[in-house]
């Protein structure tokens, strides 16, 4: 991997290794994971799950890091890839129900970037990463808030720069006012309500490439309007307690203050979000 003058900038910053992790200009997602399973995991070399592996990059970073990494996957051409460029290490191609060929209580981790709001079920497919995770063992996710006020907010505040609109941001101001109120009104009645709702969303293909190159990575065909709260309310449901819930850099963002924004935000409100949780039975 060649590192960038600005990547060079951030290891010498005294903001903590944890953080630099995050900031390298290499998926900041792969460094929250990190930094969660240093912060929170009880040991090394135990089996850990990449779920949704994709390529199988995030799984060698484990095989590296000392884990007995496992990498699975509902895409047939992502496994078959990852098993060529990853020879040494297995991958599973998973059916396309929520069940996994894995027995109960057999990771010690399990990490999802970027993957349960491409899940249809995700209610059902969280509570199998529970069934097959150890007892004390650390579920990691890292997700786009698409229930995030800030996401139609952009389109005021960038309003001369309409081609950087994201999905669920709207693309004119009266669909971003619909969108804020709705986000809005969503938020409120999960708070007062506390159970997860998980409302399905409709995948916006036709804006696919546009969305892509303006490195909005997928959120663009989630099938549900994920966000943390039906996360964190369905979880502690399944007796997990949750370790973190933040907000970490964005993958297209450059602006420091901003991504230093996203930390500091209220998880119901930031994206892409981190979720740490430890399985308690």
């Amino acid at each position: 991997m060649t590192i960038s003058n600005q990547t060079y900038r951030f290891y010498n910053q005294s903001t903590g290794y944890l953080q630099r992790l995050e900031d390298a200009g290499w998926r900041p997602e792969y460094g929250a994971v990190l930094g969660a399973l240093k912060r929170y995991q009880l040991s090394k070399g135990g089996a850990a799950l990449d779920y949704g592996c994709g390529v199988g990059d995030l799984t060698a970073i484990l095989a590296r890091t000392g884990y007995q990494a496992v990498g699975a996957d509902i895409s047939l051409p992502f496994v078959q890839s990852a098993q060529e460029r990853y020879p040494h290490l297995p991958f599973v191609a998973l059916d396309a129900g929520p069940m996994t060929p894995f027995v109960s209580d057999h990771f010690w981790a399990i990490a999802a970037v970027n993957t349960i709001e491409h899940v249809a079920t995700p209610a059902r497919t969280l509570r199998e990463m529970v069934r097959v995770l150890m007892p004390g063992g650390l579920l990691v996710l890292t997700f786009p808030n698409l229930l995030s006020p800030l996401r139609p907010l952009k389109r005021f505040v960038a309003r001369r720069r309409r081609a950087r609109y994201g999905p669920e941001s709207g693309d004119s101001a009266a669909q971003s006012l619909a969108l804020l109120a709705r986000n809005t009104t969503a938020l409120l009645n999960s708070r007062l309500s506390q159970q997860p709702r998980f409302r399905p969303r409709q995948p916006d293909f036709e804006n696919a490439e546009r969305y892509r190159l303006l490195g909005y990575g997928a959120d663009y065909d989630a099938v549900w309007l994920c966000n943390p709260l039906d996360i964190v309310y369905h979880l502690r449901g399944l007796g997990m307690h949750i370790l973190e819930l933040r907000g970490i850099p964005g993958a297209a963002e450059r602006s420091m203050a901003i991504n230093h924004l996203r930390r500091t935000l209220p998880a119901s409100i930031s994206s892409p979000i981190l979720l740490a949780a430890r399985k308690t039975y």
